[in-house]
């Protein structure tokens, strides 16, 4: 199979969920659009505009935000190519930006949460979770890591997965073949080092200082966020490869 990665933030790659892909033994074509960068020699770096050669999308997280979309054009690509890979019934996968983009090229509404959710947080699973094709049996509770300042009303036809008291739009599908998870399934513990510094300049504080409760996060939490999202990797190239 072929998965498209779409990275939208060069601080935000594929990690994990590339890695799980390539060891299956599947190809990756991975693009950086907002910089018109191409690490796949056979397309352009420009979003393309069909699902034609792929056998799924995956769309990661940025640091941009949907209502800033007439500075960004590639977001706008984004949002119809999720369309057309719905309409060729091909599986998808939204994360962070990605998801928030996901559902709002289902009709589902961008908007500023407010606050920025920081850090591994709790996921409250839902109970349409239990029949679902990625996570079903998921650990109960299970911290993941987030980092975002927008959330989304989920589209009409969306059927919602998880959920936390702060910001309810966490884990949605759309249909039996698109999924959008809030949290980043996708970090390896490179890039969340990398994270600490940006949140302690976001923060203006002394990048130790972060970095040391990042340490602490990634000792308690990150095997076992790790574990969960090469379990959903797996799961949603199965379905990839049944479509």
């Amino acid at each position: 199979m072929r998965i498209l990665f779409l990275m939208n933030d060069e601080g935000s790659p594929p990690g994990v969920l590339l890695e799980e892909t390539e060891k299956l033994g599947h190809s990756a074509s991975v693009l950086v659009p907002y910089k018109n960068i191409s690490h796949d020699p056979s397309l352009a770096g420009t979003v393309p505009t069909s699902a034609d050669g792929f056998d799924g999308l995956v769309v990661l997280g940025g640091a941009m935000s949907i209502l800033d979309e007439a500075s960004y054009p590639f977001i706008d690509q984004t949002r119809q190519l999720f369309r057309a890979f719905d309409r060729a019934k091909t599986p998808v996968m939204g994360v962070c930006f990605g998801a928030q983009l996901l559902a709002d090229a289902h009709g589902g509404r961008v908007r500023p949460l407010g606050h920025t959710e920081w850090g591994f947080l709790p996921q409250t699973w839902l109970p349409a979770t239990a029949e679902d094709a990625l996570l079903a049996g998921s650990p109960p509770a299970l911290p993941l890591m987030q980092w975002h300042g927008d959330t989304f009303d989920l589209p009409d036809r969306a059927c919602s997965l998880s959920s936390r008291e702060d910001c309810p739009a966490q884990a949605f599908r759309v249909g039996q073949r698109n999924w959008g998870f809030q949290f980043h399934l996708e970090l390896d513990r490179p890039t969340l080092m990398r994270w600490a510094d940006l949140r302690a300049q976001e923060l203006k504080c002394a990048p130790e200082v972060v970095r040391e409760e990042m340490t602490q996060a990634i000792d308690q939490h990150y095997n076992a966020q790790a574990e969960f999202a090469r379990k959903v990797m797996r799961r949603w190239l199965q379905v990839c490869h049944s479509m």
